[in-house]
């Protein structure tokens, strides 16, 4: 009776642990395919930004660019401009569709000398099938001594290259 207890006690221990190992096993396929299935926002996007002030709403300038979403989290962008630098930045996945960057260029005078800092941070959702982004971003400029100088809001539209 004892040996029948503990063989059967043994039984039910396998067949517990053979069903842990499938639940984990599945799991870690489930998250794999879910990783692998979900849009992304690395690679090239065409973006169109609108500038306004952040009290009135009023738009300030409206800009194309470019920008290069990298798999290691890092990010160029580039805009219609020949007062400024290219940016370059990161990026990092929020949740879900939603993700975070930030990236910083120089802006010239139009005699050529340095003007100011500029820093953009920006939250992006993207759509469902990954291939339009939108945004809503905050763009701060600093002085030589990385003192504020100006803060605007801005939103961007954004699609995929054909």
């Amino acid at each position: 009776m004892r040996k029948r207890i503990l063989r059967t006690s043994a039984i039910v221990a396998l067949a517990l642990a053979a069903t842990q190992m499938i639940v984990s096993a599945q799991e870690t396929v489930d998250a794999e395919h879910s990783r692998r299935e979900r849009p992304r926002i690395e690679g090239v996007w065409n973006v169109n930004v609108t500038i306004r002030d952040c009290q009135r709403g009023d738009v300030i300038r409206s800009v194309r660019a470019l920008n290069l979403f990298i798999q290691d989290g890092s990010l160029i962008e580039t805009a219609v401009n020949v007062l400024r630098t290219p940016s370059v930045g990161t990026w990092r996945r929020l949740e879900g569709q939603t993700f975070a960057s930030i990236f910083t260029f120089f802006r010239y005078k139009p005699d050529g000398t340095f003007a100011s800092t500029a820093k953009v941070t920006r939250t992006i959702e993207l759509n469902e099938d990954g291939s339009e982004f939108t945004s809503t971003d905050t763009v701060e400029d600093f002085d030589t001594n990385n003192a504020l100088i100006s803060k605007a809001c801005a939103t961007e539209t954004a699609t995929r290259p054909e």
